[in-house]
């Protein structure tokens, strides 16, 4: 297989692995010039002890909608095409350059509080994406998390995911009792009844392997607790998340990545230095925006412009981070009596009632004119649309929006999607990237409700590099966007 051509133009350099379902392969694409590495899985189904054509169709048709809808997210690799050869199936994603972790984690090595908590940080986030879908990875450990050249994690092996929405009976390749090494592996998924918090048990089970430098790591025979609290030398609290994280009872886990970055923020905002050098200036910033709904958007993870983070020790919070400057601005109420609906919005900002029945937008709160690079002016706007149809639902309504995004922007890649709450009804969050109309490379965050016939939405755009100077102060108008009864 080694040098040959695949759908006439990906070149196979050498084989990634080999999992049940088929064969990954490195390759390049003699089209592109430069062209970067991409990973190519082949969906094998052969007769005897392989798949039969009609199971491997059912898995190829499974694993290509579950790795576009996970590979929207930026530390999961996207799904670049699909196509068919010679009756074979193949898959074409993204390749993630980095370091495996199980090439990091050798024995007797060990990591700082630091280090775990970042991973914890990232492998949380990530998952609280993965999980938003109801799906359940299955096979979480060192060989399927990549640390990218940049330093963050990323997770791939998404083959024996469990789509908890599905009615499809379970696959070959998903039957997860047996799937991922028995270090990892919580009893309710070893008696084949995976839940999401079975993945938090795998990533606290990595994070102990971590910071013990031992594998497999001991269980104790009766309680089936994992032994580990002896061996390291790390914050009482940080103990607390990781042990929480990997009871045997998943009754007694974290029930969501969502409570572990939860418990994360509040240890966080008790470990930052209160000075650093200028090469470290630490401030708070906002999380994945599903989990920054839920969590009120306060800030939980550090950010340093050194890629050497110094440990995490007691301190008192000192910030200078956009969400905390949000309280210090003064707030004017904006009200539609038409629209029935209400906001606040920074008294530095500028509104412009739009009023335009075509678009249905409303008005627009635009941000301070800045000194800093860049000409693009950060701005809310408020929309209110007339659904054509009053019994269109929520789900259906997300769905066309998706679409439209898609359609409307140049490049469009969404970053998070996501259920959450405004003005106390049910409501869909993304954030996305693209170009806009003017070629303008913009992030948006944009939330939605519908009620009595309408659609009610709020957009936030910013330039990337800008995004998140504004977001305290962005969060805090959504927070308070309400309708009148």
């Amino acid at each position: 297989m080694l040098g040959s051509i695949l759908h006439s133009h990906y070149k196979i350099v050498k084989i990634l692995g080999i999992g049940k379902s088929g064969m990954t392969y490195l390759a390049k694409d003699l089209d592109q010039i430069d062209s970067p590495f991409f990973a190519i899985k082949q969906i094998q189904h052969i007769h005897g002890n392989g798949m039969m054509p009609q199971l491997a169709e059912k898995l190829f048709e499974i694993q290509s909608a579950i790795s576009y809808q996970l590979g929207q997210h930026a530390q999961i690799p996207s799904l670049i095409t699909t196509f068919e050869e010679d009756g074979e199936r193949y898959l074409v994603r993204e390749y993630i350059d980095g370091e495996f972790l199980s090439q990091e984690l050798i024995p007797g090595a060990t990591w700082t509080q630091t280090q775990v908590f970042d991973f914890l940080f990232d492998l949380s986030e990530i998952l609280c994406f993965v999980h938003s879908f109801k799906y359940i990875h299955q096979d979480l450990n060192p060989h399927n998390i990549i640390r990218r050249n940049d330093g963050r994690f990323c997770l791939i092996g998404f083959s024996s995911v469990k789509d908890l929405g599905s009615a499809w009976p379970n696959l070959v390749d998903e039957d997860g009792r047996h799937i991922n090494d028995p270090s990892y592996t919580p009893y309710e998924q070893e008696q084949g009844i995976s839940k999401l918090n079975s993945d938090i048990y795998a990533v606290g089970a990595i994070a102990i392997q971590s910071l013990t430098g031992r594998f497999p790591i001991a269980k104790d025979p009766y309680t089936y607790e994992l032994k580990w609290r002896d061996e390291v030398n790390i914050h009482e609290k940080m103990v607390d998340i990781i042990h929480k994280m990997v009871r045997p009872d998943y009754r007694n886990r974290y029930q969501s990545a969502v409570e572990v970055l939860q418990a994360l923020k509040a240890f966080a905002l008790t470990q930052i230095p209160a000075q650093k050098s200028r090469r470290f200036q630490p401030q708070l910033i906002f999380g994945t925006a599903i989990c920054g709904l839920i969590l009120g958007f306060s800030a939980i993870k550090l950010f340093s412009a050194s890629a050497n983070k110094p440990q995490l020790v007691p301190s008192p919070i000192v910030s200078t981070s956009p969400a905390t400057k949000r309280n210090e601005v003064g707030w004017h109420r904006y009200a539609d009596k038409t629209a029935n609906l209400q906001v606040k919005y920074a008294s530095t900002w500028q509104r412009e009632e739009i009023q335009n029945i075509v678009t249905g937008e409303n008005v627009i709160f635009t941000a301070p004119a800045s000194n800093s690079a860049g000409k693009y002016r950060a701005n809310i706007s408020i929309r209110v649309e007339n659904l054509t149809d009053p019994r269109t639902t929520l789900a259906r309504y997300t769905q066309s929006t998706i679409a439209e995004i898609d359609q409307y922007y140049q490049d469009a890649k969404i970053v998070e999607s996501s259920s959450t709450k405004l003005a106390k009804r049910p409501a869909n969050l993304v954030v996305y990237t693209g170009k806009d109309e003017n070629s303008t490379l913009v992030k948006n965050l944009e939330v939605w409700t519908i009620d009595r016939g309408k659609a009610y939405i709020l957009t936030y755009k910013a330039e990337p590099d800008r995004y998140y100077e504004y977001l305290g102060t962005v969060m805090t108008t959504i927070e308070s966007f309400t309708l009148n009864k």
